[in-house]
């Protein structure tokens, strides 16, 4: 990180914080506001992260900065992809130092992972993106786009490629709750046992079940597996947590196949009776939280003691052309719980070539390359409920059989390749 030292972190202090209304959809970590400083308290804090590296960082204000020092100024983007609109509200002296080549603009959005091009106006991204700049006479060379969207490098470059875009932002894709899985650790969040530790706990473990599943916010998607043991009577095989079937309806996975939609329908039919069964509680901290959809950010760590398996169901799946994983898996991986994803095509492929272990060994992995969004649902929910229907002592058989792929994405999230990975790629770009 060399070329970081020739930087100072500048926090735009004229910036008051988002503001829809009046088209500020980004924060710049102004006094009072927890946004804006990501870069600087990530890379200023490098071993709470695990990175046994610490770093001279110079921090200072818009309103003391000296007109001379090249810096970096960090903006926290609204969620809403179209946070471009707003860059011509930037201080104009910082726009004029990016066009003298004097500063680079980095936009984090590290907790969204839209994907960059889409029909939705809201989220798409590129094309309008580089548009404002080339209106503001802003070289694109001197912006950093950080997301969730854990392929968005990737794809940045096959857009740029197909589009002959010669002078190019850095854009770098990143599994956030990796990076941070960490530093969860670090602050007793996340617990430090040994492989072995964790499974002479479990092994004797009262009320354990075969799976866990975590989540934010209602969907349909997310609710569905559960909804599906639940028609099977296989629903005390899981521990969840619903308090609506779908918050504002959203999420139901289109489909083109008519097995698969005969299927949905036949859920839908149930469903009325399956909700007389809510709320579903984890533990008490969701019962605390009954009312706040954000429940999953106050679960203590006794969770991941509770099962054997975990079952992921990601943000936003019914994205295409992109990759959002959340804690919902990371934090479960850290804990040593082998996973099955209902999340965007091809999860489980862009995990392996990060060098991550899926488990082939106890679920039938073909869902994951499947386009339909439906029939990927109904193939996860069999996976589901055939390792439901084994006992518990087949389950720890097969559990012990991927004890070294545990160990390996342990090892992996305590390296913090995650972070490595970033770190290098932000300092290419630089």
């Amino acid at each position: 990180m060399n070329k970081l030292k020739g930087y100072t972190f500048l926090i735009d202090d004229s910036n008051k914080g988002i503001d829809v209304e009046n088209n500020i959809l980004f924060g710049s970590g102004a006094p009072d506001q927890h946004i804006g400083d990501w870069l600087f308290s990530i890379l200023n804090n490098l071993q709470s992260f695990g990175v046994n590296t610490k770093l001279s960082l110079k921090r200072v204000t818009l309103s003391k900065y000296n007109g001379k020092d090249k810096f970096l100024c960090n903006y926290n983007c609204y969620w809403h992809q179209d946070w471009y609109k707003s860059i011509s509200n930037i201080n104009p002296i910082i726009l004029n130092n990016i066009r003298n080549n004097n500063c680079k603009l980095v936009f984090e959005n590290s907790f969204e992972g839209q994907p960059l091009v889409s029909e939705d106006p809201n989220i798409n991204f590129l094309e309008p993106m580089y548009n404002t700049l080339k209106e503001l006479n802003i070289p694109p060379e001197n912006i950093i786009y950080i997301t969730a969207n854990a392929i968005a490098s990737e794809e940045h470059t096959k857009w740029c490629d197909e589009n002959n875009i010669k002078n190019r932002m850095k854009v770098i894709g990143i599994f956030m709750e990796a990076i941070a899985s960490k530093e969860k650790n670090i602050c007793k969040e996340l617990w430090d046992h040994t492989f072995e530790e964790h499974f002479e706990i479990i092994k004797n473990k009262k009320g354990l079940k075969h799976f866990i599943k975590t989540h934010r916010s209602d969907r349909h998607f997310k609710t569905i597996p559960t909804h599906y043991l639940w028609s099977k009577g296989l629903e005390d095989t899981v521990y969840t947590h619903h308090r609506t079937y779908a918050r504002g309806d959203v999420g139901y996975p289109e489909t083109t196949d008519e097995d698969t939609k005969i299927w949905l329908e036949s859920l839908l039919k149930t469903r009325k009776e399956f909700e007389k069964t809510f709320p579903y509680y984890i533990e008490d901290t969701c019962k605390e939280q009954v009312e706040n959809f954000k429940s999953e950010r106050t679960f203590t760590r006794d969770i991941y003691k509770l099962s054997l398996f975990n079952i992921h169901p990601s943000s936003w799946p019914l994205w295409k052309d992109t990759l959002f994983l959340r804690m919902g898996l990371f934090f479960h991986m850290w804990e040593y719980q082998p996973f099955i994803i209902y999340g965007n095509v091809n999860s489980l492929k862009v995990l392996k070539e990060r060098g991550y272990e899926t488990f082939s060994e106890i679920f039938d992995e073909s869902y994951d390359s499947v386009e339909d969004d439906g029939t990927r649902l109904k193939m996860v929910c069999e996976e589901i409920e055939k390792i439901s229907k084994l006992s518990l002592e087949e389950c720890f058989d097969l559990y012990e059989s991927v004890k070294d792929k545990l160990i390996h994405n342990r090892n992996l999230l305590n390296k913090n390749i995650e972070l490595i990975r970033f770190l290098e790629l932000l300092d290419e770009s630089l």
